[in-house]
């Protein structure tokens, strides 16, 4: 592993999209359970903000990456 999580991750994606059988749903539903694991690793009380944070975080990605909003450089 590197030491970019975010690296990491997108190269287990890109080879898991290699497969024939690639199914783009699927793999985003294995993310976001991953997600719920990791948002239920927080302390009961802290769990809804930290959800409220993974949301907003995905939306600004997700507007950012489209070209919508202007990036901000993380790495």
């Amino acid at each position: 592993m590197s030491e970019c999580l975010h690296c990491d991750v997108n190269d287990l994606v890109e080879k898991q999209l290699e497969s024939e059988d690639a199914d783009l749903a699927d793999l985003a539903a294995r993310l976001a359970e991953s997600l719920a694991d990791l948002i239920l690793l927080a302390p009961p009380g802290e769990q809804s903000k930290l959800m409220a944070d993974v949301l907003a975080n995905l939306g600004q990605a997700y507007l950012e990456k489209t070209g919508a909003i202007e990036a901000t450089p993380r790495h």
